[in-house]
């Protein structure tokens, strides 16, 4: 469908994924949802939409609604790609690609903290950036650009009050992108059953020690084993 595809919201990303789990496995409620980034955009609002059809949510790095920082840098990427004449051509061009690439070149900017950023040297930074652009190198223009879209709507806030899952918010110190001051604390008036971990980033880069997750993980799921 290319540029014909129809604008959606994260809202209609959940409602799919709940109609295709009451449709195809006749799953109607859940235990729990995960989202990272984007994903956790996903479990705040199936929680804040649907309250009595999940039991908890696990959220990284994610946010309530797209504002401030995060609103200027979606209208950036959109420029990006509407100032591209090889958008509306029905050949997947070369130019197209470098659109993207530009796009992941942005992205990879807001990988990681400040402080791990200035850890290392040039000629790392070259090796991990090229290494991100290659893993990300498959994306499709047309998809980022309706999901960037479906982003800028995004705006859950006055209904953060619906959630009735137990909620765990896991946030890295001094992210660039989703930081605790804006995204993680100010929901400890807001979500009435909410637990709040901020790990040290630029520790966690250097020793991908995913230990402490786990453990993390381990005792706020204890009370849901059945």
């Amino acid at each position: 469908l290319k540029y014909d595809f129809p604008k959606y919201s994260i809202k209609d990303c959940v409602n799919f994924k709940r109609k295709f789990l009451s449709e195809v496995f006749n799953i109607n409620k859940i235990l729990g949802i995960l989202g990272v980034g984007l994903g956790g955009y996903e479990a705040y609002t199936w929680a804040c939409e649907y309250p009595d059809e999940t039991e908890f949510i696990i959220v990284g790095n994610s946010s309530f609604k797209t504002a401030g920082y995060r609103y200027i840098t979606s209208k950036a990427l959109l420029y990006i790609i509407d100032s591209s004449d090889a958008y509306l051509d029905d050949i997947y061009s070369e130019h197209i690609s470098n659109i993207v690439f530009t796009i992941n070149s942005l992205a990879y900017s807001q990988y990681l903290s400040k402080k791990a950023f200035q850890q290392f040297t040039r000629e790392e930074l070259d090796i991990f950036m090229d290494n991100f652009l290659e893993e990300n190198s498959h994306i499709d223009i047309y998809d980022v650009k309706y999901r960037i879209e479906a982003v800028l709507n995004y705006d859950i806030e006055d209904k953060l009050s619906n959630i009735k899952a137990k909620t765990l918010i896991a946030n890295s110190s001094e992210d660039v992108y989703f930081s605790p001051e804006l995204d993680a604390y100010p929901l400890k008036d807001r979500i009435e059953n909410l637990e709040i971990h901020i790990f040290d980033a630029q520790k966690f880069v250097f020793n991908d020690d995913y230990s402490s997750f786990i453990n993390l993980f381990r005792e706020f799921l204890e009370e849901f084993k059945k």
